[in-house]
């Protein structure tokens, strides 16, 4: 048996942990292809883009959200991580929360995506303690 590196084990957390998910607000993936070193996801298609585009762009010709939408955002995003907090079969945290992971369709609804640095666990822990892993400046101040 050989050892995976850590791309191979994001890889694989990411398939097994997206694949077996079903929300509104996660993005749905559609397939997967792993040939050697060579990986890829397919994902739904989100013509909108990253939500991190539309609040941190400075191109003028983007029409910029307007606080309603943003809050529509702000709450579809909630329902979606509290989706793999509570409702799915095994708790999932997802470590890396932040503007780029929350992706948006033709309405902007947000889907998250980005479940590579995903952690499950059983229905009976209340609590996990782990090495501080996610994007620095989003990870939770805990």
């Amino acid at each position: 048996d050989r050892v995976l590196s850590h791309g191979e084990r994001e890889f694989i957390t990411e398939v097994n942990t997206i694949g077996s998910m079903h929300h509104m607000n996660l993005v749905r993936l559609c397939g997967y292809c792993s040939d050697d070193s060579h990986r890829l996801l397919v994902y739904e298609y989100m013509i909108n883009g990253s939500l991190d585009k539309w609040i941190f762009s400075s191109d003028r010709s983007r029409q910029h959200l307007d606080w309603q939408t943003r809050f529509e955002i702000v709450m579809a995003t909630a329902q979606g991580i509290a989706y793999f907090h509570e409702q799915c079969r095994n708790r999932i945290i997802h470590c890396d929360i932040k503007p780029e992971n929350i992706l948006l369709d033709e309405n902007f609804c947000p889907k998250v995506s980005d479940f590579g640095l995903a952690k499950m666990m059983g229905r009976e822990h209340s609590q996990v303690v782990t090495m501080i892993r996610g994007t620095r400046g989003y990870l939770a101040p805990e």
